[in-house]
């Protein structure tokens, strides 16, 4: 099983990735990382990018997780 990275917020969390190619980047919290893994519908910060790097940026507590979809390799940081 691929390990999809997260990072734990206290209230304000942003995320850059750098990507090769277009792809979908969400960030999403751990009830809708759920859905997504079951295939259900789901709220998510982000969307499709063509251009690098991404930044995206959320407010509220808990943990977030990052996918990126469509893509191949890519890199990322959290602050």
């Amino acid at each position: 099983m691929v390990q999809v990275p997260y990072a734990n917020s206290n209230g304000q969390l942003s995320v850059e990735v750098e990507l090769q190619h277009a792809s979908d980047v969400f960030l999403i919290d751990q009830s809708n990382f759920r859905k997504y893994q079951s295939g259900q519908r789901f709220k998510y910060f982000g969307g499709h990018y063509t251009k690098t790097p991404v930044r995206i940026s959320v407010e509220g507590t808990g943990r977030y997780y990052l996918i990126v979809r469509g893509g191949g390799r890519y890199k990322y940081r959290f602050f």
